[in-house]
């Protein structure tokens, strides 16, 4: 039976079943791709992370400025008629404490709450894993996410088309494996990159111990 990808509730069909996203479709436009990622998901959890997924479509797209197209248009337009997320959106806007722009003046900067961006961020990288893999993530895995504020990426359409580049502009992704941790890049609208690494070490030592336990009492 398969599991949430999230919580790991064992799905039953016209009950507790449906799938999510990943990326969420919201931060496409309208003329969406036809080969989108689809996860099995419990009802609960794909409910949850609606209102952030819009929220985080918005707020990436508008930063990401020309680059998002229609998808800043109407991140614009959400912004400017919903009043709590406009008061959100100007309550994080504030000034650099060094950074100026060309006529001396303070940049402003966007602070996203990093609670809420870490937790959106590892839920994608689940999804993804989870995709590529065809089972959960090892609950015991520990993440760390950072944002790259300082790095502009490299216009996606310059890439070599790879695995991760079918999104591309929207979503770009790509991992680097290594023995106890993966290392995600994911970038949003050709502008925005954050880095999430997965790091496996507890679970590889527990599995070890787990096979030195069974041969011990196999002798």
């Amino acid at each position: 039976m398969k599991q949430c990808y999230l919580c790991g509730e064992p799905l039953k069909k016209k009950s507790n079943k449906s799938n999510d996203h990943t990326p969420p479709d919201c931060i496409f436009p309208n003329e969406k791709p036809k080969n989108l990622i689809t996860i099995p998901c419990c009802i609960a959890c794909n409910a949850e992370f609606a209102p952030i997924d819009e929220k985080m479509r918005n707020f990436f797209a508008i930063l990401a400025g020309d680059k998002s197209g229609e998808i800043g248009k109407l991140a614009q337009n959400e912004v400017l008629t919903k009043k709590r997320l406009q008061q959100e959106f100007l309550s994080r806007t504030k000034e650099h404490p060094s950074l100026v722009d060309d006529n001396g003046k303070p940049r402003h900067i966007f602070y996203f709450k990093d609670e809420e961006l870490e937790r959106w961020l590892i839920r994608l990288v689940k999804g993804l894993f989870y995709h590529h893999n065809k089972h959960r993530i090892d609950e015991k895995t520990t993440y760390r996410v950072k944002k790259h504020t300082d790095l502009l990426p490299q216009p996606s359409h310059t890439f070599p088309m790879e695995r991760g580049l079918e999104f591309r502009p929207y979503f770009v992704y790509g991992v680097i494996q290594e023995e106890n941790t993966d290392f995600w890049v994911l970038i949003f609208y050709d502008h925005l990159m954050f880095s999430v690494t997965t790091d496996f070490t507890r679970v590889n030592k527990m599995h070890n111990q787990k096979i030195q336990r069974t041969a011990y009492h196999r002798r």
